[in-house]
């Protein structure tokens, strides 16, 4: 009889076990004790490389080394044209790369003390190798204004 109650005890025990058994996905983050879980309570091989933070695991290995890229752009030059300080409407100007660069960029500022009667109609490239600007007066002036145009200018190789 004393067997009979010690089995039914510890039959009964391990299904109360199961009844109160949390429910899957149940405990988050934010039920957790700061370092409540250690790597003893964690089964091996069940993290994944992004339930890391950044720079916490080693570097893999070193890869091959790649092909040669193509030669890039070489010997900047700057290149600024500007026009006549006067009064004079439209304006155009062109700044010019030396022979066998390419604008790769360049702007376009107006100067003088009509500058502010004065709008910017164009500044854009012109061909493989110059930089173009136009401007006009709004309102026609007799004070006068320049129209400076920048070109960034490189050696690309082939």
């Amino acid at each position: 009889m004393i067997a009979s109650v010690a089995l039914l005890l510890a039959l009964g025990g391990t299904s109360l076990a199961a009844v109160n058994a949390l429910p899957r996905s149940s405990v988050g983050t934010a039920q957790l004790k700061a370092n409540a879980v250690t790597s003893a309570k964690v089964k091996n091989g069940s993290l994944l490389a992004v339930d890391f933070r950044s720079g916490s695991l080693p570097a893999g290995p070193v890869g091959p080394v790649g092909p040669q890229g193509p030669a890039g752009m070489s010997a900047r030059e700057d290149i600024l044209a500007e026009t006549p300080t006067d009064s004079v409407s439209p304006k155009t100007v062109r700044a010019n790369c030396s022979a066998g660069k390419k604008a790769v960029g360049g702007g376009v500022e107006v100067g003088g003390t009509g500058r502010s009667r004065v709008t910017v109609t164009e500044n854009l490239a012109a061909g493989d190798n110059a930089w173009e600007a136009e401007a006009f007066e709004i309102t026609s002036t007799a004070l006068t204004w320049k129209l400076e145009v920048h070109a960034i200018c490189v050696t690309i190789a082939p």
